[in-house]
């Protein structure tokens, strides 16, 4: 293989995501890394037909659309 490339992503600890990837990774029997990079391929085949629900400002669309958890 050639020279290593990385990428670092960060996640606050309001994005439900966090839990989701590692639940999923683990009933896949792989690694989040693994899973990340899947999801990545996936995304950028663009099978995704899925539609987002609009909000009325980004915070409300994130929300909406399962990013974030409603502020407390």
């Amino acid at each position: 293989m050639g020279r290593k490339i990385g990428f670092h992503i960060e996640f606050d600890e309001r994005e439900l995501i966090v839990e989701e990837i590692g639940e999923e990774a683990r009933r896949c029997g792989i690694t989040v890394e693994q899973l990340i990079k899947r999801f990545i391929v996936d995304a950028m085949e663009g099978d995704s037909d899925a539609e987002s629900i609009p909000g009325e400002t980004m915070a409300d669309f994130l929300v909406k659309n399962g990013v974030l958890t409603p502020k407390k």
